[in-house]
């Protein structure tokens, strides 16, 4: 018997499917005409099919019939009448035919591989005709598109079923397998850290510090976790990261590192002394620069990365600095719009298959500037795409003038007595929540020096220094600390009216 087909297990299918013609919408749940090798197998089933959706009878007849019909020739010189009447007569039981189907995928997808397998041999004997990450890449698009697609028990389930040995095995297990905790205390206690498997998503215009924040979450993220970690820069390169990094760490400025300047100060030359240990055991930290790489090309790359430098089974944190076409071609068929939302699409089936939290960024639109900036998903670029597969979204900007007046505290003479940070992060979504069920979706009526009072949304307040990163607490915390200079009110039932 071929290991690619089974002319034997077909007949089964379709015999099964002449004689119990209500299996169909089980069956039809994973297998297709392409399932079938032998062409009169595929038109047979093609036809069963077409009946089906069309709420017709299936007898051998009718069938017969309307084959006859298509004008169909076959390779071999068929009666169709008499074949089918023959498989009609096949000896199968319902379950039967359904475990049948089963094996059908098992033998299509070893033909896929066979085929896969050719295609690639092909391409490796043209001489180097395309890039090793292309062939790859052609692999992978195969395996992702046909063979992944298998599912045997891809079934509704009650949603009633096992919900209470679910609720005790969290309770025996309290400590979240699934994620990992980000380094910054308020962002885990109202958004849970990052759950593995999903997207974590901030939008920000350009220079307002959203390379700075991915990376310092990246490498505390890594180090807190004790998890190696993945930064895919389409902007920067290495080197220029591992000054950043090193700046973060070290509190040196960056042009003295990259200029080598720091041994001429005593200060910095101190504080690298002291860093040189914290640096040198920072290992679980990976970057490269993917600006001309497909989206193809990077998921291959990111496999690679998985399972050669982390092992299959181990959690591991991911960022893609940032959504933007980097090696992609839009045609004539395929807009921008489609050709990003592939890429976040890609992103997060990626994301599934390491078991990873995917951390990336995309640009904000002009509505995102000047004093009367948008702070919702109306601002972000191409954001429907985004807000359908991230778990969390969330605007990341600089503070104007204003606000920085607003949040920080100052003495009569003008001196800073307390620094609530230089930049914001607005969400637009979160689906899950941290310790705090409610915190996230906390409105405070602030009442402002001029006498106006706003609703405003709640947001988490980050320092940005030289590269580091400090989070300053949110709004709320914010807002606790200035009772005694404005009035801050929880809105309970808040209709929407003069929300920020």
């Amino acid at each position: 018997m071929s290991k690619i087909y089974s002319l034997q297990i077909e007949r089964h299918v379709l015999g099964g499917l002449i004689k119990y013609p209500d299996i169909f919408p089980e069956i039809d749940g994973f297998i297709t005409e392409k399932d079938f090798f032998n062409d009169v197998h595929y038109t047979i089933f093609n036809v069963i099919k077409s009946c089906a959706y069309q709420n017709q009878s299936i007898d051998k007849v009718i069938l017969a019939t309307k084959i006859k019909e298509l004008g169909v020739s076959f390779k071999d010189d068929v009666n169709i009448y008499d074949y089918i009447e023959s498989i009609a007569f096949t000896q199968i039981n319902r379950h039967a035919a359904v475990e049948a189907s089963k094996e059908l995928v098992k033998y299509r997808i070893r033909r896929e591989i066979e085929a896969t397998a050719k295609k690639l041999r092909q391409e490796a004997e043209t001489n180097g005709s395309k890039e090793v990450d292309e062939i790859i890449a052609d692999c992978d698009s195969i395996y992702n598109d046909k063979i992944s697609g298998y599912a045997d028990t891809d079934q509704p389930e009650k949603i009633t079923d096992g919900l209470l040995d679910l609720i005790e095995e969290a309770g025996n297990n309290p400590e979240d397998e699934n994620g990992l905790q980000s380094p910054y205390e308020e962002f885990n206690r109202l958004y849970g850290g990052f759950k593995c498997g999903h997207i974590y998503a901030i939008a920000s215009r350009p220079g307002e510090g959203k390379t700075t924040w991915l990376s310092d979450v990246c490498f505390k993220t890594a180090k807190h976790n004790k998890v190696k970690a993945l930064y895919l820069d389409t902007e920067m390169t290495t080197n220029e990261i591992r000054f950043r990094m090193a700046g973060a760490m070290t509190d040196v400025p960056t042009w003295y590192l990259e200029t080598g300047q720091w041994r001429k100060n005593p200060e910095y030359f101190e504080k690298i002394r002291r860093a040189q240990k914290t640096l040198s055991e920072s290992n679980e930290f990976y970057h490269m620069h993917v600006a001309n790489k497909s989206i193809d090309q990077i998921c291959s790359l990111i496999k690679r990365w998985y399972y050669n430098e982390v092992g299959r089974g181990n959690q591991c944190l991911i960022v893609y600095d940032y959504v933007k076409l980097t090696g992609e071609k839009v045609g004539q068929n395929w807009a921008e719009y489609q050709a990003i939302g592939e890429k976040i699409n890609r992103l997060k089936e990626i994301a599934v298959e390491v078991n990873a939290p995917m951390l990336t960024a995309m640009q904000l639109n002009r509505s995102a500037e000047g004093r009367n900036r948008v702070d919702d998903s109306s601002a972000i670029s191409l954001s429907d795409r985004l807000q359908w597969f991230a778990a969390f979204v969330g605007i990341f900007r600089q503070k104007d003038e204003e606000e920085l007046m607003l949040d920080n505290e100052y003495d009569e003479n003008g001196n800073m007595t307390y620094n609530a940070g230089t930049h914001k992060l607005i969400p637009v979504k979160s689906r899950f929540q941290g310790k705090d069920a409610m915190g996230h979706a906390d409105y405070l009526r602030r009442v402002f020096p001029d006498g106006s009072q706003r609703y405003v949304g709640n947001y988490i307040n980050f320092s940005l220094e030289n590269f580091s990163v400090r989070e300053e607490g949110s709004l709320r915390h914010l807002c606790e600390r200035a009772r005694e200079n404005y009035l801050i009110e929880d809105n309970q039932n808040n209709d929407g009216d003069g929300v920020l």
